[in-house]
């Protein structure tokens, strides 16, 4: 089982993430909001957004692993890919991983039913 946070799996590029922005649907949570958005490459992509008002560094690098590991532990096949963007929330440093990850699956079980799983490809054009 790979255990890395490979390229293909990121989002990278500031227009990527505007894209997102743009285009994408919020979903808020206690520890973080999700953007996320239809992409063509039918498995989802990860960007992150981990602003200063969550702390120093160390605090910003925690959250980051905890999203990070969040999003590798939650990941499956999917019908149809999703862009996310994931801002964290203050509150995230003092949860444990058991907890993110639970707020986590949440949430995309919430973006499923919201667009529906039919197994459709994603719209053209977005």
């Amino acid at each position: 089982m790979r255990s890395h946070f490979g390229r293909r799996l990121r989002l990278s590029t500031a227009a990527q993430f505007d894209s997102v922005f743009k285009r994408g649907a919020r979903l808020a949570g206690r520890l973080f909001l999700i953007v996320y958005a239809p992409n063509r490459v039918r498995r989802h992509r990860l960007g992150l957004a981990v602003g200063r008002k969550v702390g120093g560094a160390v605090a910003r690098s925690r959250a980051r692993r905890l999203l990070r590991e969040s999003f590798r532990r939650a990941e499956r096949p999917a019908r149809n890919g999703y862009d996310l963007v994931v801002v964290a929330h203050q509150g995230i440093v003092a949860c444990g991983q058991a907890e993110v990850d639970r707020e986590f699956r949440e949430r995309l079980k919430r973006i499923e039913a919201a667009t529906g799983s039919s197994g459709a490809p994603a719209a053209a054009g977005a």
